[in-house]
């Protein structure tokens, strides 16, 4: 009898577990025990310490530009539980799957019908858009960060018109944590304030400037944090200056890329080729597709746009999505950074739903079925790819075991698989830092020039002397980039690295490398290793010395 309250909470959101399962259905491919990419330098970093308490130090040690230390402490206790992936991912599911039940419960304490937020919780449940922080472990702190900001908001939601002590303190406790996730989390305060206005359906100046008032703990702390990262980060302006250009046209530039990403359901890298290839044709589907949706949405909609715009919760999901995008803004158009922004498609849609009847809701579910499919389909092919994804680099780890490259105290590598597909395999410094976590012992690696895989990599090679010449066909998924990560170029170029020079040769119709080469120096005496879509090999002498 003890439990029946529990088993009557389930009951009556049994939708909910199902919606649950299906999302941990087609995200479980995914789940694989192989690390990738910058999972290494996070691993690398905070996987070492001993017990608990020296894991405490992540709290006072800032991690180079980040102070994010739950997350770090949250990569230290699933290293406790195995050496694998499995453990860091399964996380990464369940850490989805709970932001899932908390936008579900801030829809209802916000007065949403419970099949209205049903609904609205599956489009950010199954949205294709969160693969990569899903299966991708450094996207880790973007799932942890949208958990405390989840969990303050819903704390909130719940306060109606004077939150007790008992209330305050949790909530400050979640707010806190968001706080030490992730920088974006310093959005909180405005959007506490945003849920009490629309639950207090008061715009009047000074009831609006008592519950402002009634937010100052959470501001103030926020302040302080803000401050304290900016002057941590003065130490350190090159690290940072990448997320720092807050010019308007890259804020206008980012937001109108994040936009796309939002509401184009298939697959980036295809949209991108299109664009490349078919520059008039792309532009003139996106406008009929635009065209289409204000048409369906004119003929859904108009009985009741009145209603709609003057609707708190519709602006809500609107401010949620800009809002929670801002401190983004300055850096690149990342697309796991529209995790949380993204559960703003949900208010809005939460908003919209209820809106119809008769024809018009059995026109809106019937597309509402073809958006779902469409987002289930994409996101279960996208796991798919970073199940391959894992294969290979598990593969390529292996291989190095009794590789002879790691008998090298130095050495160069032309074509380090950057990804397969949209997954990433060894970006930046991270075959280095794999090879030191697996076995302990790497070589100082200097990468030459990237390739990203498809299922298919045919590779040209040719060299003369101490030249090396590459050539392969680039598509959408298979290309080479420079290690200043440029994939398009307007004409071939000649760039110099360090002792090498890598002369781009050729370029395909939208700007990509279809062969280039590299320039050794004489006497040049590191190894130079390239990777032939397989594995990888090691230049003759006669090329590489």
């Amino acid at each position: 009898m003890e439990n029946l309250p529990v088993i009557r909470l389930l009951f009556n959101h049994r939708y909910l577990l199902l919606l649950l399962l299906l999302t941990g259905a087609v995200f479980f491919k995914g789940v694989t025990p192989s690390f990738s990419s910058d999972d290494f330098v996070h691993l690398e970093n905070n996987i070492h310490f001993k017990n608990l308490a020296e894991a405490s130090e992540v709290f006072i040690t800032p991690y180079g530009r980040e102070y994010r230390p739950l997350v770090r402490l949250s990569l230290w206790l699933n290293h406790q539980m195995g050496d694998t992936a499995l453990a860091y991912k399964l996380s990464n599911l369940l850490m989805h799957l709970l932001c899932v039940v908390l936008l579900y419960g801030i829809m209802l304490r916000l007065g949403v019908a419970k099949t209205t937020a049903l609904i609205a919780s599956s489009i950010f449940a199954l949205h294709p858009i969160h693969t990569t922080s899903v299966h991708f472990i450094l996207g880790r702190t973007d799932l942890v960060a949208a958990v405390f900001y989840l969990a303050t908001l819903y704390c909130v939601a719940g306060w109606k018109q004077s939150p007790r002590l008992g209330q305050q303190l949790i909530t400050l406790l979640w707010f806190v944590a968001a706080l030490l996730s992730k920088e974006l989390s310093i959005t909180l305060p405005a959007m506490m304030l945003a849920i009490l206005l629309l639950q207090r359906q008061s715009l009047a100046f000074m009831p609006m400037f008592r519950t402002a008032l009634s937010l100052w703990p959470y501001a103030l702390l926020a302040l302080i944090y803000l401050f304290a990262r900016i002057y941590q980060w003065k130490s350190m302006d090159a690290a940072v200056a990448v997320y720092t250009d807050f010019s308007p046209l890259n804020i206008l530039t980012n937001y109108a890329e994040w936009a796309f990403a939002l509401l184009y359901p298939f697959d980036l890298y295809v949209a991108r080729e299109w664009q490349l290839l078919h520059t008039q044709l792309f532009v003139a589907l996106t406008v009929i597709a635009c065209l289409s949706i204000l048409a369906i949405s004119a003929y859904i909609w108009r009985p009741t746009a009145c209603r709609l715009v003057r609707s708190p919760l519709l602006w809500l999901g609107v401010i949620w999505i800009l809002v929670t995008l801002v401190p983004m803004t300055g850096g690149n158009s990342h697309r796991w950074y529209l995790y949380l922004p993204s559960a703003g498609l949900s208010l809005i849609f939460a908003t919209l739903w209820p809106a119809t009847s008769g024809i018009r809701r059995t026109l809106l579910n019937l597309l509402l079925v073809i958006i779902l499919l469409i987002y289930s389909g994409e996101t279960l092919r996208q796991s798919f790819i970073w199940h391959e994804q894992s294969q290979i680099n598990e593969r390529l780890l292996s291989a190095a075991e009794t590789h002879e490259l790691r008998q090298h105290e130095v050495i160069a590598i032309a074509n380090m698989p950057f990804g397969y597909q949209s997954a990433f395999l060894f970006t930046h410094s991270s075959f280095e830092e794999a090879l030191r976590v697996r076995y302990g012992h790497s070589p100082r690696i200097e990468v030459l020039s990237y390739m990203n895989l498809d299922t298919q990599n045919s590779l040209a090679l040719s060299h003369s002397g101490n030249e090396i010449s590459f050539g392969i066909t680039p598509n959408a998924y298979r290309y080479f980039r420079l290690p200043n990560q440029q994939i398009f170029f307007a004409k071939p170029d000649i760039f110099t690295q360090g002792a090498t020079t890598l002369r781009i040769d050729q370029l395909d119709t939208t700007g990509r490398i279809t062969a280039y080469s590299l320039l050794l120096p004489e006497q040049y005496q590191t190894p130079v290793y390239y990777f032939d879509g397989e594995r990888f090999i090691r230049l003759s002498a006669s090329a590489s010395e």
